[in-house]
């Protein structure tokens, strides 16, 4: 098969023995291959690691097939595989599975090539139908649009209103399901013009740069006044005081910690960037007010059909998180446009060309 490979801190175009699937397992040919923020991460990671690494160890590093959200189509179904979908079929998966160390992500793994390539695995029963309405471009933003989806859903602690920071991939995915859902408002915030004009398209109700306004400032224009501390409720106040849902979507260094450090009285914070990094927070900031910190990661395969069905549902909306589409000799580039210009949203690489 025809890959693109990242060893250390290169990307080449190789080609590597086809995979072959395993009992359980589909081989498909991936059709779009979306690159995100995972992706970013698992670059600076590499060239850390290659950088500790002594220069005749080099050609021991690791080599990864990136791409761990993409549409494809069935070409062979491994031995003994119990499966009612069929070669040819469109489809779109989850991309774990599991391996012999425990539960591993296909893509982000030397062991399980991803879609960054003509071929690859994915497990039979994480993998769905593509509806036959569904483009493929559309398609591959089945996996980001369900993150998005899980971040909202573990929302449940206040209906709103809604803070979304950071309007990448991931932040649209949630403005979006939150949307869809009816549950507004919704403030969201980037340093990008751009994407904070899609913020607004997909149904941000406010939209501001935080290099000149702060979204901290801005409670009273969501429509909410953040309760009292509980020991100043009223003595036969009962239930949860209203609250307000901030999404950090950025992953980016001290972000965390400033949202602990301005979030109103029982917020519910959900953390949904990747974060590599130490953060630094003080707790007693969070215990005065009674914030409520989450982590989400990922999504549950029924979170992942319901993504597939709200794409078909609303194509024209999903669509506008495409800013550009590429050939595979283009991936480079790609990850190079996607951690330094604010004009880009999510490129989708074609392995085919």
């Amino acid at each position: 098969m025809r890959a693109l490979t990242l060893q250390g801190k290169s990307f080449r175009i190789a080609d590597l023995p086809d995979p072959s699937p395993d009992a359980g397992q589909l081989l498909v040919q991936p059709l779009f291959t979306g690159i995100c923020g995972s992706d970013l991460s698992l670059r600076k990671q590499m060239a850390e690691l290659a950088d500790e690494t002594p220069s005749e160890a080099q050609d021991q590093l690791p080599i990864i097939v990136p791409g761990h959200e993409f549409s494809a189509v069935i070409v062979g179904i491994g031995p003994g595989t119990e499966t009612e979908l069929k070669p040819g079929d469109r489809v779109t998966g989850l991309p774990f599975t599991h391996s012999h160390d425990g539960p591993a992500c296909i893509g982000l793994s030397p062991d399980h090539s991803g879609g960054l390539a003509t071929l690859s695995c994915i497990d039979a029963v994480r993998t769905f139908r593509i509806p036959d309405g569904i483009p493929n471009d559309l398609a591959a933003l089945t996996e980001p649009l369900s993150v998005g989806l899980h971040a909202a859903n573990l929302a449940n602690r206040n209906d709103g209103p809604n803070m979304v920071i950071g309007c990448g991939p991931v932040g649209l995915a949630v403005i979006l399901a939150l949307r869809i859902a009816g549950r507004g408002p919704i403030l969201a915030a980037d340093f990008s013009a751009e994407r904070r004009a899609v913020a607004a398209s997909l149904g941000a109700d406010i939209v501001l740069d935080p290099a000149t306004d702060s979204p901290y400032d801005r409670w009273s224009d969501l429509g909410h006044a953040p309760a009292q501390m509980s020991p100043l409720l009223a003595r036969d106040f009962r239930g949860r005081p209203p609250g307000l849902n901030i999404f950090e979507c950025t992953g980016a260094p001290g972000v965390m910690g400033q949202i602990v450090q301005s979030a109103p009285v029982h917020s519910h914070i959900i953390v949904v960037g990747v974060c590599p990094h130490d953060e630094t927070i003080t707790p007693v900031e969070g215990i005065a007010r009674e914030l409520a910190l989450e982590f989400s990661f990922a999504y549950r395969p029924e979170e992942f059909r319901t993504a597939l069905a709200l794409i078909e549902a609303h194509a024209d909306q999903a669509a506008r998180l495409i800013t550009s589409r590429q050939p595979l000799a283009g991936t480079e580039a790609a990850f190079d446009a996607l951690a330094k210009d604010p004009h880009e949203i999510k490129i989708l690489i074609d392995p085919n060309t």
